[in-house]
């Protein structure tokens, strides 16, 4: 299969028999994957770096707002938090948000764009930008202002979030493919395919 193909969980929820279903139920096996935050307990955050260590998958993180200073260390120490990062991974340019505290996050990673003059293919946060995937079950829009001005700024390829549990979903908006898997301690995952400048998204349940 040619392009890359990002297995995409969040909200973990220190759900490990819930990441194992994922794992075990993969149809192919993912070229990348995409953490993107509310990982909540350590153990969480070890168990899939040590998995995309065994299967020598690259793994890109970022924190969710649940998360704490353990979870980040774990994820800083096995080199692969995104939070106001960028970095190129397995033929792509992943640019990272993190959930703990997203506003620095944010001008962190404006300033790693600017530093290295990379363009982003694929932004990972953990919340959704306001209007997108971020219905809750109140009916509140609950997206952050800002992160839809980066988003709409930035132009990347995929936004790939979670937080919003009750809104799994694919949208297409302005060339850039948003995707909110849904939680992974539901065994909610998506597998994105990026082939050029094409992107195809599917939602999945273990």
């Amino acid at each position: 299969m040619g392009g890359s193909v990002i297995l995409h969980v969040s909200d973990i929820h220190c759900s490990l028999r819930r990441l194992e279903d994922i794992i075990s139920s993969l149809p192919v096996k993912p070229s990348t994957v995409a953490a993107t935050g509310d990982f909540e307990c350590e153990k969480a955050a070890v168990a899939i770096v040590e998995w995309s260590r065994r299967e020598g998958v690259p793994l890109v993180a970022v924190t969710g707002n649940l998360d704490h200073a353990g979870v980040r260390r774990v994820l800083r120490s096995a080199g692969v938090l995104m939070d106001g990062r960028v970095d190129r991974v397995g033929g792509l340019v992943f640019g990272g948000v993190g959930g703990m505290d997203p506003r620095t996050s944010m001008e962190m990673l404006l300033r790693s764009l600017e530093s290295s003059g990379l363009t982003v293919d694929v932004l990972l946060t953990h919340h959704p930008p306001h209007g997108v995937l971020d219905t809750t079950f109140a009916g509140v829009r609950a997206g952050l202002h800002d992160l839809r001005s980066l988003v709409d700024s930035l132009k990347p390829r995929a936004h790939l979030f979670g937080h919003i549990h009750e809104s799994p979903g694919i949208e297409s908006i302005g060339g850039t493919v948003f995707v909110n898997p849904g939680p992974a301690y539901e065994g909610r995952y998506a597998l994105v395919r990026i082939l050029g400048s094409v992107v195809k998204a599917e939602l999945y349940t273990a």
